[in-house]
């Protein structure tokens, strides 16, 4: 699965299933919550389900990593990076959409 397809799915995705649409073992995608990237919900079977948003975030994380060869933690600062950037850009273009309907 790609990381658009995780982002479309509407349902929560438990570990096995991540780590088999990742592409990588389920130790893979544990390290990366022991990371914290991602923050599982437990399953009343002992399992994690994660969110959308979390499998694409972790998506994200593998493919950075398998891409330019590096570590997780790497790969996980990398995502935390990319996205407080997004969320920078975001809040300048609302300020600056504010300061120009200023009189």
């Amino acid at each position: 699965m790609q990381r658009e397809c995780l982002e479309a799915e509407s349902s929560p995705i438990g570990l096995e299933e991540l780590g088999e649409a990742l592409g990588v073992e389920t130790s893979v995608v544990v390290e990366y919550v022991e990371l914290g990237l991602a923050g599982p919900h437990p399953e009343p079977a002992g399992g994690w389900r994660f969110t959308p948003p979390e499998a694409a975030r972790l998506s994200r994380a593998v493919r950075i990593a398998r891409e330019l060869e590096l570590h997780a933690a790497a790969a996980a600062l990398i995502v935390d990076l990319l996205e407080e950037r997004e969320r920078m850009r975001r809040r300048i273009a609302g300020l600056e959409r504010l300061a120009g309907s200023a009189p």
